[in-house]
């Protein structure tokens, strides 16, 4: 969808609905505090373990504080997946996000970018290779951070079905994962939306939804020409209804 801001800018995208956002900001959430109440478990040892430990009011704190937030995060997995199924929007852009045979050959083309080898970089629709990598790792690891810790929050009930072993093999997948997930996050992410100059200091998709124009043109010209496309066919289609309703005026 394409406005007219009424500023400089000029017209700007819908690139996320509000519901999106929300969901997002909720993953935000549920993530950082995971990883801040996950990580003094796998650092015992560390004196900056013991300080978060205490800030957040002690063991006990953190455990429930784990599991509140582990339970937003199910709860956010669940309704994301109805969003994506029942959803006209959520079904769309899970398609968008479907990475298929062109994307082999933009990864193919960026490494010829970064070497000097091509002029320019390749022309990215809805979404690039990058952000479909990063939308599935965030389901994979959600599943696996989901299903090994149920796992861990009820070992009794896990042994009842599954040998002793398959439990370690859970803390040492949860603790990897957590930590995978971890670096991710500030080496990958926080580079594409805080750090990269094309939006330093921190691109606002998140905050409003919106996308200008100038980005749309930059980072998804498919996107873009495929819009131009469909508001000019919006526009020929109005023209030829007015033009059909003066002449039926006029007879």
């Amino acid at each position: 969808m394409a406005r007219d801001s009424g500023s400089s800018v000029g017209r700007y995208f819908e690139r996320l609905t509000l519901n999106q956002r929300i969901q997002h900001i909720v993953l935000m959430i549920s993530f950082s505090t995971l990883v801040l109440t996950g990580l003094p478990v796998r650092y015992p040892e560390s004196s900056v373990s013991s300080r978060i430990i205490w800030l957040l009011g002690g063991f006990g704190m953190r455990s429930m504080l784990h599991r509140c937030a582990a339970i937003i995060l199910i709860l956010l997995t669940v309704y994301h997946v109805c969003y994506t199924i029942f959803s006209r929007r959520g079904r769309s852009e899970v398609w968008a996000l479907t990475p298929n045979l062109k994307d082999a050959f933009d990864v193919f083309h960026m490494m010829k970018y970064y070497f000097g080898l091509a002029s320019a970089k390749p022309r990215f629709g809805r979404y690039g290779f990058i952000e479909k990598f990063e939308y599935l790792a965030v389901g994979w690891g959600s599943v696996i951070m989901i299903g090994t810790g149920l796992m861990l929050w009820f070992p009794a009930k896990t042994m009842l079905f599954l040998p002793k072993w398959a439990l370690d093999v859970a803390r040492i997948v949860h603790s990897y994962e957590a930590l995978l997930a971890f670096l991710a996050i500030v080496i990958w992410h926080f580079y594409q939306v805080h750090l990269n100059p094309d939006v330093f200091p921190m691109s606002r998709v998140w905050l409003d939804g919106k996308i200008s124009e100038h980005d749309m043109k930059e980072h998804h010209p498919v996107e873009y020409e495929r819009i131009m496309r469909s508001l000019q066919d919006e526009d020929t289609g109005r023209a030829e209804l007015q033009t059909e309703s003066e002449r039926g005026n006029r007879s």
